[in-house]
């Protein structure tokens, strides 16, 4: 895999968990989403730890997207503890379907940000 095609597919990956994080925090916060709510806790309760959770986690995907798509060197090692930390909090405790997709894009990205490809494209080696 190229350097240009590493970044690019980190960038997306990273970009598109932002957006999922964003439309979370949006059904935690009581607003029915029509997809996520079926697939969340439902209601219109707010569940508040969940909202700033998945809030946190859409700023500082959004900051990997952004920073993988310059080729930052900082995207790198912030890229793998991003990714590694949605990996853990996607399995524990399990979810469903939301966490399995989580689960999936997280360790595709991580596999591409440990590629030799990956890590070149980011450390400049």
């Amino acid at each position: 895999m190229e350097h240009d095609q590493a970044r690019a597919a980190v960038a997306a990956l990273s970009a598109l968990l932002a957006l999922g994080c964003a439309a979370m925090a949006i059904a935690h916060a009581g607003v029915v989403v029509p997809l996520l709510s079926r697939l969340g806790p439902g209601g219109d309760d707010t569940v508040w730890p969940a909202v700033v959770a998945f809030t946190v986690g859409a700023v500082v995907l959004t900051f990997v997207a952004v920073g993988v798509s310059r080729a930052r060197g900082w995207a790198w090692p912030l890229g793998l503890v991003v990714h590694a930390l949605v990996v853990l909090g996607a399995a524990m405790p399990y979810r469903g379907l939301g966490s399995l997709v989580a689960i999936v894009v997280s360790v595709a990205s991580l596999a591409v940000l440990l590629s030799p490809a990956g890590r070149a494209s980011l450390l400049h080696t």
